[in-house]
């Protein structure tokens, strides 16, 4: 077994001869790409087994990792990959039951943002159990992600301060995401990071909302060299369609614009920030690759006219072809803003002309400062 991405992507893995069924790569590489960015998250593998799935989180920058093991064969295979791939501090094994590892955790007062659970199929009472003991343990931050897998055709019991939002077949195995749900969390109460994708999953609209894990996490990428308010104009949009948007800087090594990847990022910050359900970053290579490794499952394109069809359409239809989850969204540009591009701006500007009515005002402020009085 090897580990799927990330710093130790591609690194083997010793699995005991016996007693432990790890999960699959499909069901690895289906899992991971939901989750999107671990980095920052603390993680509780409880079955650990190999600790094929903790290992993983890891790798993709989960910043601590606490995996549990009651099999002393099992235990010793996973202190071993731990040494084998170098992890010092950030993880550690607990070899114990379920159950007795999260009262003992408990005891510790740790916190955890994920916990993974994948039990033995063949105690179907197994998952029950972890499950209501991690629910009053205090172990789980609020808006906490719970995955559990299990065999095809077991459903989960409801369990009191976990929500159930999402269900998925992967031959016979399901996974089950379930989100952490304290008591007296109220509509709009949003807990955790705004950029983490481990926040609650419900935006922090109470628990009646729709998942953005259920919805999907949309990504509008574009170089926004500079951000004009035709791109303003569809971020707003696709915000009001969808529970979280991801705003991507594409970063071209070979193509060098008028601003920076920082500085476009500054201007991004500037125009954006304080907006819930909005994160905006970078990305290097293919956009189809960044959006499996963030987890996003629609891709926003704006079109401002027929003749940018074709072109985006053949991407959309490539993008399907390389990850068959994703979706393209279309999205015509508004009325007002169908003539304004950045190259045009950036001409007007050159000449002295005024762009205010076609960027916000920071933009127009560095364009006058980059380009004012060149021709």
């Amino acid at each position: 077994m090897r580990v799927i991405a990330g710093r130790f992507g591609g690194r083997r893995l010793r699995v005991p001869a016996a007693g432990v069924r790890p999960t699959s790569d499909r069901v690895r590489e289906a899992l991971f790409a939901s989750l999107g960015d671990l980095g920052g998250v603390r993680v509780l593998d409880l079955f650990a087994g190999s600790g094929a799935l903790g290992i993983e989180a890891l790798s993709r920058g989960a910043a601590a990792l606490v995996l549990v093991e009651r099999a002393a064969l099992a235990a010793a295979a996973v202190r071993e990959n731990l040494a084998t791939l170098g992890v010092g501090g950030e993880a550690r094994v607990l070899r114990a039951d379920a159950v007795a590892a999260v009262r003992r955790l408990a005891r510790a007062q740790e916190r955890f943002d994920l916990v993974l659970l994948d039990p033995p199929w063949a105690d179907p009472a197994e998952p029950e159990r972890a499950l209501r003991a991690l629910a009053t343990s205090g172990i789980l931050a609020a808006g906490a992600a719970l995955v559990v897998e299990t065999a095809r055709g077991r459903a989960l019991a409801p369990i009191p301060g976990l929500l159930a939002v999402e269900e998925r077949r992967y031959g016979d195995t399901v996974l089950h995401r379930l989100v952490h749900r304290p008591a007296g969390v109220t509509e709009g109460a949003g807990t955790g990071r705004p950029e983490d994708p481990m926040q609650d999953a419900t935006g922090g609209r109470g628990a009646g909302a729709p998942a953005p894990h259920v919805m999907g996490r949309a990504l509008f990428a574009a170089s926004f060299d500079p951000l004009t308010n035709g791109h303003l104009d569809l971020i707003h949009r696709a915000r009001a369609t969808f529970p979280e948007l991801v705003v991507a800087v594409a970063r071209n090594v070979e193509k060098h614009g008028t601003f920076t990847v920082d500085e476009r990022l500054e201007i991004l910050h500037a125009v954006l920030d304080g907006e819930p359900g909005i994160r905006i970053t970078s990305f290097e290579g293919l956009l189809v690759d960044y959006a499996r490794q963030i987890g996003a499952r629609v891709l926003i394109r704006g079109l401002r006219a027929v003749s940018d069809f074709e072109y985006e359409f053949e991407m959309a239809l490539m993008n399907k072809r390389m990850y068959p989850e994703i979706e393209t969204l279309f999205m015509m540009t508004s009325q007002q803003f169908f003539y304004v591009s950045s190259s045009r701006l950036k001409e007007l500007v050159r000449f002295g002309a005024n762009v205010g009515d076609f960027v916000p005002s920071v933009v127009a402020r560095k364009l006058e400062e980059k380009l004012g009085g060149r021709s």
